[in-house]
């Protein structure tokens, strides 16, 4: 994918309330003591870029922003200690939404829901066992910030959480894929729980029991006055990034094409989305990836089949196809005329 693509892409799909938390942790460093002029050479942000509500801050901001952090403040959860201030209105209606809850499940529910509205990177799942209740959070950003996303995001959930039951915590653990980046004891102080390091998910863990616990603020009416809320903001998001991954779609598929290449599992690497969201993605515009595919193929091969110099052998390569016979098949089957019948043009009357 080209860098002005992904570029546009981000401004679309990581939006959510991602100028919120690129702010929040800009903020953060300049309170923790980093040069305003060192955070925009790093970054290329401004701080009217963090007021202007027209402005798509890609959330990489922030993982940049922690690096910085790192290097001046190592050995310190810095994730943690930004989280313990930062305001939940930063996660929006739905931080509002889970305090108006019936129960601990209903509000871990509708974070599963809504989880779109944050980041469409983000992924949440409740996960049950016999005694246990599992929330599991994941972004691919993970990988490559070392971790203070992450710490960040479950300080925040657990905020969240303690602020809606207005209660002693339910946790039974906090799980980290990464290493600490402290003294455990920070952590345990903060979670008033175990922490677990280098496991194999992000997730803060209950007992099973704690679902069922109510919420003090409960109010099914108000509730599902905000549920209609997050419904039309979350369908706006949908349709707003479906278009515009639609016409990054169209010109990945033609960039593609300049390489050869017409395989959806490729298209879908490139667009950084597992085949199923592709596929999906199309169908929500009544489309089959495969018929994008073949349209570019199509496309191709008429242009290289009106340059007389190449045979098509070398035309049935260039559009990835294993063998000559395929291609013309295929051809075929687009145009109701064979290459050779093509290259001749219409018959004079």
């Amino acid at each position: 994918m080209s860098e002005s693509n992904r570029t546009s892409r981000d401004k679309v799909s990581n939006y959510r309330m991602l100028t919120s938390i690129v702010a929040n942790t800009f903020n953060y460093a300049v309170g923790r003591g980093l040069d305003i002029e060192q955070i925009s050479a790093a970054t290329g942000l401004k701080r009217t870029d963090l007021i202007n509500p027209e402005s798509r801050l890609p959330e990489e901001h922030a993982q940049t922003i922690w690096k910085l952090l790192e290097e001046a403040y190592p050995g310190q959860a810095l994730g943690l200690h930004a989280a313990s201030a930062a305001p939940l209105s930063s996660m929006g209606q739905l931080a509002i939404a889970v305090q108006y809850a019936d129960n601990v499940r209903s509000a871990i529910e509708a974070l599963v829901q809504y989880q779109s509205i944050l980041s469409d990177r983000l992924s949440m799942e409740l996960v049950e066992s016999d005694s246990e209740a599992t929330l599991k959070v994941h972004h691919p950003i993970d990988e490559t910030d070392g971790g203070y996303g992450a710490e960040a995001g479950l300080a925040m959930l657990h905020r969240l959480g303690h602020e809606t039951t207005k209660g002693e915590s339910p946790l039974l653990r906090v799980c980290f894929k990464h290493e600490p980046f402290g003294d455990i004891d920070v952590y345990e102080a903060f979670f008033d729980a175990p922490v677990y390091f280098q496991q194999a998910h992000n997730a803060l863990v209950v007992r099973r029991d704690e679902l069922e616990r109510p919420i003090p603020k409960r109010d099914i009416h108000l509730f599902r006055y905000i549920q209609e809320n997050l419904n039309l903001l979350q369908d706006h998001w949908r349709l707003s990034n479906n278009s515009s991954l639609m016409s990054e779609l169209r010109d990945v598929i033609a960039q593609n094409s300049e390489f050869s290449e017409y395989s959806a599992e490729a298209l879908a690497q490139q667009m950084n989305m597992s085949l199923r969201s592709l596929q999906r993605l199309a169908q929500d515009h009544g489309l089959k990836i495969q018929k994008l595919l073949d349209s570019a193929r199509e496309a191709k091969a008429r242009q290289l089949l009106a340059d007389p110099s190449l045979t098509v052998e070398s035309i049935s390569s260039r559009l990835g196809y294993s063998d000559e016979r395929s291609f013309r098949r295929a051809f075929k089957r687009w145009t109701g005329q064979t290459p050779s019948e093509f290259r001749r043009g219409p018959s004079p009357d």
